[in-house]
């Protein structure tokens, strides 16, 4: 079954995307399924064992025969555990009723609040550098994309004044992922003082992207809900890297009423609901997970600090730090201004890796690399790095 266009049906249908739209991850995974000599440091997700409670509560459910549908918002158990959750975390005061969606992973989130308040020629304004697919989301609505750049130096950070800047009566809704794929910045309370207040003032949505909020290595996490009033936050949260389970799909919306039940509605035409057996486990483990957050939290930090040590030592490249997440955004533009040539260069090598234009113009000249792994899984590719990017030096 080949790709040509010719038929008379597919005659009459416009291309939703190009091939070109989809994310260098995906062929990442592709070639890694096709070569396995490839080391890997373009990993996405947690590459860590899940919770063994969590494991077992979600067989207890399947053996309870927790298996059919649930109703579209979730089951009401895991929306009172995310409410404590983010009592507990975040020392906010979240309806489990009026304010949590249960949904397929942090993308339906994202998919729902740009459906229910993005219309065509809508200001947004999205990081840069940002996570991709984003920008993606939000071209296919058709808005307006205007570009605000994270600063950096030795590491990357939030300017707010960069934002404010950008700012205006036109502006629909201000994209913020804290700490941000993939250069690990992080959005302090401060900041998020002067960007509610602004925002609120113009009338201006913050969509709030938080899934990384476990993975802050100096001080805690500062979430918006802590700063604004819920009439105009949406904020997206997933358990996939959390809890190392991306596979469950299993996220979250936190918003004011009418917006949950906007999208509450909207996802019952998609989804119908999400994933029953993680809403039931992750209910049961939530509120005893603080053992295995911190787990996860030090072995990021730690790999963080060895990763940026190593990579710093290689020459004719720059490694700012990051402040949260779980990847080093490497600039290798000493080496070669273009991050697609310089990653075709490493896949020859074996390696796979994340070309930075991918998240934006800010990005050309870097590489994004996960360490959210076993340190004996990333130290073959760093190894196998080391010896690449030397020799492109040399």
């Amino acid at each position: 079954m080949g790709s040509d266009m010719s038929g008379k049906a597919l005659s009459r249908v416009r291309p939703v995307v190009q091939e070109s739209q989809g994310s260098p991850i995906r062929a990442m995974k592709k070639l890694m399924e096709e070569r396995s000599d490839m080391v890997s440091l373009a990993m996405g997700e947690a590459n860590f064992s899940a919770p063994p409670e969590l494991i077992e509560a979600a067989v207890e459910a399947m053996r309870q025969g927790k298996n059919l549908y649930t109703s579209t918002n979730g089951i009401p158990a895991v929306r009172e555990a995310v409410s404590s959750f983010a009592k507990r975390e975040w020392d906010v005061d979240v309806d489990p009723e009026e304010n949590v969606l249960m949904t397929v992973g942090g993308m339906e989130a994202i998919h729902l609040a740009f459906r229910i308040l993005v219309e065509e020629g809508d200001e947004v304004l999205l990081p840069d550098p940002g996570w991709g697919m984003v920008r993606t989301v939000a071209e296919r609505r058709r808005a307006r994309c205007i570009y605000y750049p994270l600063a950096r130096t030795d590491t990357w950070t939030y300017d707010v004044d960069a934002i404010l800047e950008r700012l205006t009566d036109r502006t629909k809704l201000l994209a913020v992922n804290s700490p941000s794929n993939p250069a690990g910045a992080i959005m302090t309370a401060e900041g998020w003082r002067r960007l509610t207040d602004a925002a609120r003032a113009k009338g201006v949505f913050i969509l709030s992207d938080e899934v990384y909020h476990n993975y802050v290595y100096e001080g805690e996490h500062a979430s918006v809900l802590s700063h604004g009033e819920l009439d105009n936050l949406i904020v997206i949260n997933s358990f996939s890297k959390t809890f190392a389970v991306t596979g469950w799909r299993l996220g979250y919306v936190i918003a004011h009423p009418w917006l949950i039940q906007q999208m509450g509605v909207y996802k019952e035409s998609i989804s119908l609901c999400s994933f029953s057996i993680g809403q039931w486990a992750l209910a049961d483990f939530l509120p005893k997970s603080q053992g295995y957050l911190a787990w996860t939290r030090a072995l990021c930090r730690e790999n963080m600090h060895k990763m940026v040590a190593v990579l710093k030592d290689i020459p004719g490249v720059a490694c700012p730090a990051p402040q949260g997440g779980f990847y080093v955004f490497l600039d290798t533009s000493a080496l070669d201004p273009s991050a697609q040539s310089m990653t075709e260069y490493l896949l020859r090598e074996g390696i796979a890796v994340v070309p930075g234009n991918f998240f934006g113009t800010q990005g050309e000249g870097c590489l994004r690399l996960g360490f959210a792994a076993p340190w004996d899984q990333l130290e073959p590719g760093l190894d196998r790095l080391r010896e690449a990017l030397t020799k492109k030096n040399t």
